[in-house]
């Protein structure tokens, strides 16, 4: 059984195809010190969980007006019973968007395999040259490169996203993901931008979001990169 932690019945923001509930369960591999989840992020105990079944009566009785589930943490896949639970919401008849740091291909290619996934948003930290410094851990970055590589080619819907961090980030290392993702015909890439709330690391509460106009600036820029 998974270590759900928390629900949100419904929202507008976590899938854009609609709404969706959204379903945040605990643990997390990475330490991102930029994390706003940090209670997902450190608690992976059964202290203070939602049970399995009464998630999936919810979702159960409410499907006629919320059709989606978008599974986010913490990191799912660091839970081993998540095909399962996933089939559990399958045969309810909803569509599952899954959050991932791409950590686990191997899970990934699995949950695919089984028609279990209708949306994949994964989180590209930054440029892979660097990758622990935006992680807070030590990644295997082949495992990353393979997740990616598995999204992509999987046929099912799919976005990449990396949250802009001032300080941790520099502008070209979001210009160089986007040359990365280019490189591979990727053209769904969303920059996110960081907000001073609950960090996992309270160094960067203190840091200054970015203004309006950079945030503009510099999504025009990776769109021009995604598209010439």
């Amino acid at each position: 059984m998974p270590d759900i932690k928390g629900m949100l019945k419904t929202s507008f923001i976590d899938w854009s195809k609609g709404i969706s509930s959204v379903i945040f369960l605990g643990g997390c591999n990475f330490r991102c010190p930029f994390c706003h989840n940090r209670e997902l992020v450190v608690n992976k105990t059964a202290d203070g969980c939602i049970d399995q079944e009464w998630v999936l009566n919810h979702l159960k009785k409410y499907k006629t007006w919320v059709e989606r589930v978008t599974i986010s943490g913490g990191e799912p896949t660091v839970c081993n019973s998540l095909g399962d639970f996933l089939v559990a919401i399958r045969k309810i008849g909803l569509s599952i968007k899954l959050d991932t740091n791409g950590s686990n291909p191997a899970m990934l290619k699995d949950l695919i395999n089984k028609g279990l996934l209708d949306y994949v948003a994964m989180d590209i930290k930054g440029p892979l040259s660097n990758y622990g410094k935006y992680c807070g851990v030590e990644v295997d970055k082949g495992r990353i490169e393979d997740s990616i590589d598995t999204i992509i080619k999987s046929g099912v819907g799919y976005e990449f996203r990396t949250t802009y961090v001032p300080g941790l980030h520099s502008e070209d290392d979001l210009y160089a993901v986007a040359e990365y993702l280019k490189a591979k015909e990727v053209k769904n890439y969303k920059i996110q931008w960081f907000q001073p709330k609950n960090t996992l690391d309270p160094f960067y509460m203190s840091v200054k979001p970015v203004s309006k106009q950079n945030e503009d600036r510099i999504k025009k820029a990776v769109g021009l990169i995604l598209k010439n």
